[in-house]
Parts: structure tokens; sequence; C-alpha cells
């Protein structure tokens, strides 16, 4: 036992380095893509699965609002599973007061498949155009091709005053906030 400690001893210089290199290596990344916590929420309208347009006003009428910005419903399999995931807590949402609302740049057409084949029944609305993506600074100007217009992806919590009151993100598309952080964000508000 007394080997072992000493052993081990003679790595703390080490593992104090390396803790240094990644504490040092994280304020270094660069700060988050999308708008701050604080910030107006840029207003939009934009189409739902069914055609109609739905506003961020209208929403905030209704009461506070998570805006999940994703990728895609089409080809993202990370995004596909993370709507699915959210849609399993639809009544933790509504019981925290929230709604909540996908965002991506697919078209409308392709949501309507999205929702037949998985099964959603949350709000989806289409930013054809990245314009909503645009204004709320999160597209991720790296790709290109069928990708080009998609944004990093993002979870703005919004109040009815229209303040953004929380933003989510984890670095890279592979990884999302989950339910329980959106949740807790929105208890947050009351």
């Amino acid at each position: 036992m007394i080997m072992l400690r000493v052993s081990l001893l003679r790595f703390l210089p080490l593992i104090f380095a390396l803790s240094a290199g990644f504490v040092q290596a994280a304020k270094e990344m660069p700060s988050a893509p999308g708008l701050a916590v604080g910030a107006k929420a840029p207003a939009f309208a934009l189409k739902a699965v069914d055609g109609t347009e739905i506003s961020l006003a209208g929403l905030l009428a209704k009461g506070p609002v998570a805006l999940v910005f994703y990728r895609s419903v089409d080809w993202c399999p990370f995004c596909i599973s993370q709507m699915k995931d959210l849609q399993g807590r639809l009544t933790d949402f509504s019981a925290a007061g929230l709604q909540l609302v996908g965002v991506s740049y697919d078209s409308p057409e392709t949501l309507e498949r999205a929702v037949a084949k998985h099964g959603l029944t949350m709000t989806l609305l289409s930013d054809a155009g990245s314009k909503t993506i645009d204004a709320y600074g999160i597209r991720n100007e790296a790709l290109t091709g069928r990708a080009a217009g998609v944004p990093h992806p993002t979870v703005f919590v919004v109040d009815t005053q229209g303040v953004i009151r929380a933003k989510l993100q984890r670095e890279g598309h592979r990884t999302r906030p989950e339910a329980d952080e959106i949740i807790a964000a929105a208890k947050e508000l009351k």
C-alpha cells in the first residue's frame, strides 16, 4: 500500500500539469456563437408543418418558449435523436409552463415527412433560407453543400417579454442540451 502511494506521488506533477493545460484550453475556447442571455429575441414568423405561419409574438402570448435550433430531421441522426427525446418529455415541458418549438432550415415538406416517420407532435418550424438562424447568430458558417445554412445546435429559453433568459449549447453537434436542463432553465423564470 505504501509503495502504491509513493508511486502515485511521482505522478502528481504530471497530473497538475495536465490539469492546468485543460483549464487553459477551456479559457482559450472561442465564445459560444449566438445571442447572449439578456438579449432581446429577434422576432420571426415561420411556416409550421401544416403550412400555417407561427410568430414568436404569438407563441410568447401563450407563455415562455424554448427555441430548439437543430440541423435537420431529414439527414442528421443526432437531431433526430434529440427531437425524439424531447418529444418524449412534452408533458414535462408543459408542466414547467414552457412551450417547446423546434427550428431548422428544413422545408415544411421535409418536416412533414419527419413528423410522419418519427411520430413527432411538437411544434416544428421551417426556417428555409436560414434568416432566423442568422438573426440569432448561430449559423454554422463552416458548412457548405447540403448542410449550408444549418445552425450550431442551440436552445434559447425566451420569457414572455421576449428576453433570452437561458442559452444552452454544447461544443460540436453530437451532444445536445438535455430535457432536464431546458426544464430547469424554465423553472428559473418563475
